[in-house]
């Protein structure tokens, strides 16, 4: 006659487990929301980055002047440029130098970004930044373009919830992290 020992969990065992892990599980749900916000706010500093760099890069390239800028509707037939309530960006070369993107210019890049991240760009980014052939960006007077804009979303989680995005000096392009404390802060005209 030999004995069988049965192995498994009791019902108590089984509960305490639950248990622990939904604690675990619910300490580790803010954290995954900062991470998921984090990661919109990188993917949308990067695009606008890669985008005023293939503008830059495609007005030394091909001796023209290049334009970027904020699109309402990035993916539309032809997209138009459009600061309030942008979505995206787009890259065009701009033969006829009025700043928009005509039915005979090129349209070079298209970017969205994702859908809850907010654009607010600083006075002198507000109309998009040409490029010219000399890969550098000037204002209407001449001068070396020095602008901002600001992508950031309406949360606590990060607390470095904005990124500005600078042009500095006509065409160094880079980008720092802003706590902004839950609010979109509104750029500078100043990197």
């Amino acid at each position: 006659m030999s004995i069988r020992l049965e192995r498994g969990f009791t019902l108590v065992e089984l509960m305490i487990a639950v248990a622990v892990l939904a604690i675990l599980a619910a300490a580790a749900t803010p954290s995954m929301g900062a991470i998921i916000n984090n990661n919109r706010l990188r993917a949308a500093t990067n695009e606008t980055v890669a985008t005023l760099q293939s503008a830059r890069l495609e007005a030394i390239r091909g001796n023209r002047r290049a334009v970027a800028c904020m699109s309402a509707d990035p993916d539309a037939a032809l997209p138009a440029c459009n600061p309030a309530g942008s979505s995206g960006w787009i890259v065009f070369l701009d033969a006829d130098r009025d700043g928009a993107l005509g039915a005979n210019e090129r349209l070079l890049r298209r970017a969205s970004l994702p859908g809850q991240v907010r654009m607010l760009p600083s006075a002198a980014f507000a109309n998009g930044v040409a490029f010219n052939a000399d890969g550098f960006a000037r204002d209407a007077g001449g001068n070396l373009l020095n602008a901002t804009v600001s992508l950031c979303l309406p949360t606590t989680r990060p607390q470095e919830n904005a990124r500005l995005v600078s042009i500095g000096s006509g065409s160094r392009i880079r980008s720092n992290r802003v706590n902004a404390a839950g609010e979109c802060p509104t750029p500078g005209d100043r990197p």
